[in-house]
């Protein structure tokens, strides 16, 4: 008996075991088909009540890659970046599917959507899985999505959304809806310029940039196989913040790529084992003076802003090896020779005179210092001291009254007004070495940069007769009326910009064709559309004759003419070649210029401070700028043979002499005194324009007043 009833206990035991037993099998099995009915019914009968479950969705017709928002990208006329120009620091740069690497591509497909071109947009049996896999792990462990739905995600519901119900059946809706419209490739190259890879990267060409300095073509299988396990979690698997986690999940792309037969289990290895080099997000940005340069042409004229978003290629003039050289140039003398001169920084702009185009821009030594932003070569002037002379000398021959060989006495003159901080007290002007020469022809005043020849030339020729000049040959910054400038003007004591002065050296080089700045060769939009291309024709006008600009280039080409101040053979000169130069001081010797050029190259370098004080040791063009500019034009000429003008028709030619046609023998006007005023004493306020003037030009005082004022 009892062992009977022990028998039927131990039975009735079992049975309540084996009950509960599966009853607990049904509650898992109930608890998977309600998961999985959760996350599949609803999609099995989305046309039936798809519109009212989610509400209004939004089309998906018209989408590109092209149309994707990204960045403006700068090249420089090689097609080197110089710039990427992304928004608060992100980055997109769409490129075509067929510009990326195989790689990425299969990596990308295996280890997010290994059904990508078999499914209609929802993968029902990734569903299925996913649910499985998250209640055995007790956690979400896989996402079920496909591409095609994280694409969808990104575009048109936010790239964190709320885990909803609704949510998931929206998305799915238009993954299908997008698989019915689009090829597959499409979606794949609209999905990987899209998602974002982590290091404010969007879109697989910004992510190999930015980690890898590389492009999507160019991603090697280890490469591609660590930016495709980024999606997933962008942070927790960066190399950059946790290369252990990064590493493991490459090796889960390269699993999945060799259980899908993409790769073998041999390139899986050598991939896994491929020593990746990775990098911060950092600015290549190069030239940044010329590129903040080149933004402000492209908002002035076509009207194009980084904002936009449009994805804009900008090919520009720029030669990065040329400016390259015209950096370390610039900063070499500045580093060498800086303290002692007491001048800081500098500004270098070098131009092809016969396109305009701008092949280097230093726009400062140091942007990034404080105040560095300031671009010296364009935004700023400064006085462009005796190198403005080559206007006036310009405009002396274009007016026919005077010619190369023309005399002219340096004598003292003292003007009435001019001088003093409110220019009511007489001013007289002296040359550089204080002392006066006697009577010399013109080519060699001009070529010593005697500042006395200078203003009889001007006004004998006419202050706006200077002022057309200079505006003509490419000046921009004399913009006010005429009469706001006076008898300075000849000595560049108004402000000009060195872009102004290298164009204007452009002009001579060019026989007279002036091309204004041409930074810019070509724009494309994001669809590769070419919206702009330069043609120099367009841009080209005859500012000044072929002959009058023969006789200017003979005179600052011909080194004689300035051995007198400046010594014979200096830094103004190329060996075995010819090449037009001037130099340029200011007063209290606070800028510091020179501008030469030949007829494939024009060049101008200012030097001085940004704070605008002096420099020291009485430092002239000769010693601070034409160092840099002789340097530079050396180096950036070494390959091109020497060149040089045939004289022009119309040139009259005696002996080394050139001469406008019926300008041989003009009346020497300028070597004898200069007209003195008729009045003794006068009153700065009461005194007339026509008290000042003697036969038609301004007059000097025939004594020399006790109150006289240098400042002018």
């Amino acid at each position: 008996m009892p062992r009977r009833r022990l028998s039927r206990y131990a039975f009735h035991r079992r049975l309540r075991l084996l009950r509960r037993s599966q009853r607990r099998s049904k509650g898992r099995r109930a608890v998977l088909l309600v998961a999985i009915l959760i996350l599949a019914l609803p999609l099995l009968v989305i046309p039936a009540f798809a519109a009212e479950s989610v509400g209004n969705l939004p089309a998906v017709d018209g989408l590109s890659a092209t149309g994707l928002h990204q960045d403006m990208l700068i090249f420089d006329r090689h097609g080197t970046l110089i710039d990427d120009i992304g928004d608060h620091g992100d980055h997109r740069i769409v490129v075509p599917l067929n510009s990326m690497s195989p790689f990425v591509k299969q990596a990308t497909i295996a280890i997010e959507d290994k059904t990508f071109y078999k499914n209609n947009g929802v993968d029902f049996a990734g569903i299925a899985r996913a649910a499985l896999a998250d209640y055995s792990h007790h956690h979400i462990a896989q996402g079920g999505s496909t591409i095609s739905q994280q694409l969808v995600k990104q575009v048109f519901i936010g790239p964190n959304p709320p885990p909803t119900i609704q949510r998931k059946i929206r998305e799915a809706v238009l993954a299908m809806d997008l698989n019915s419209r689009y090829s597959k490739d499409q979606i794949l190259e609209l999905y990987l310029n899209t998602i974002y890879y982590g290091a404010q990267s969007y879109g697989a060409e910004a992510a190999a940039r930015g980690f890898f300095h590389t492009t999507a073509h160019d991603l090697t299988l280890g490469q591609a196989a660590m930016l495709a396990g980024l999606p997933q979690a962008p942070t927790q698997n960066s190399p950059l913040i946790n290369p252990t986690k990064a590493k493991a999940r490459q090796a889960e792309v390269l699993d999945a790529m060799v259980a899908q037969k993409m790769i073998t289990a041999a390139q899986a290895l050598a991939a896994e084992n491929e020593k990746l080099q990775f990098f911060y997000p950092t600015n290549q940005l190069q030239a940044p003076h010329f590129v903040d340069y080149v933004l402000q042409v492209l908002d002035r004229q076509y009207h194009i802003r980084p904002s936009d978003r449009k994805g804009y290629r900008v090919y520009t003039s720029l030669d990065l090896n040329v400016q390259h050289l015209a950096e370390s140039v610039v900063r070499s003398q500045i580093t060498r020779f800086g303290n002692y001169y007491d001048f800081h920084d500098g500004a270098l702009v070098s131009m092809d005179p016969k396109t305009g185009e701008v092949l280097a821009m230093v726009g400062g030594d140091d942007y990034y210092r404080p105040g560095g932003q300031i671009n010296m070569a364009t935004t700023d002037t400064r006085q462009p001291g005796s190198s403005f002379k080559m206007f006036t000398y310009t405009s002396a021959i274009e007016s026919g009254r005077l010619n190369m060989v023309s005399p002219i006495r340096d004598q003292p003159m003292i003007f009435p007004l001019g001088g003093g901080k409110d220019g009511l007290k007489p001013y007289a002007p002296q040359n550089y070495d204080k002392h006066y020469h006697g009577t010399l022809p013109l080519k060699m005043a001009m070529g010593n940069s005697l500042n006395i020849p200078a203003i009889k030339v001007e006004l004998t020729t006419g202050i706006p007769a200077v002022l057309d000049t200079a505006r003509r040959m490419g000046v921009t910054s004399l913009n006010q009326d005429d009469s706001h400038y006076g008898i300075s003007l000849t000595l560049g004591g108004y402000g000009v910009s060195p872009l102004d002065m290298v164009t204007g050296a452009s002009t001579l080089a060019n026989m007279g064709v002036r091309h204004r700045p041409a930074p810019v060769l070509s724009i494309q939009d994001g669809l590769g559309k070419t919206v702009f291309k330069y043609d120099p024709a367009k841009n080209q006008f005859q500012a000044i004759s072929p002959q009058v600009a023969f006789i200017i280039d003979s005179i600052m080409s011909d080194d004689r003419n300035r051995c007198m101040s400046f010594g014979c053979g200096g830094d103004l000169t190329l060996a075995g070649r010819h090449v037009g130069a001037k130099t340029g001081t200011t007063q209290d010797f606070r800028d510091n210029w020179t501008i030469g050029f030949t007829p494939t190259l024009a060049t101008a370098v200012w030097v001085g401070n940004p704070d605008y004080h002096p420099l020291a040791h009485n430092s002239t063009g000769i010693v601070g700028a034409a160092p840099i500019w002789h340097q530079f034009m050396t180096q950036a000429l070494a390959s091109q043979p020497d060149q040089w003008y045939a004289v022009p028709a119309g040139v009259d030619q005696v002996g080394q002499n050139y001469f406008l046609p019926g300008t041989e023998n003009l009346r020497p006007t300028l070597a004898g005194s200069w007209p003195v005023c008729r009045f003794r004493s006068f009153n700065p306020y009461t005194v007339t324009d026509a008290q000042l003037t003697v036969n038609g030009l301004p007059c000097v005082l025939g004594y020399t007043p006790r109150d006289l004022g240098q400042g002018g």
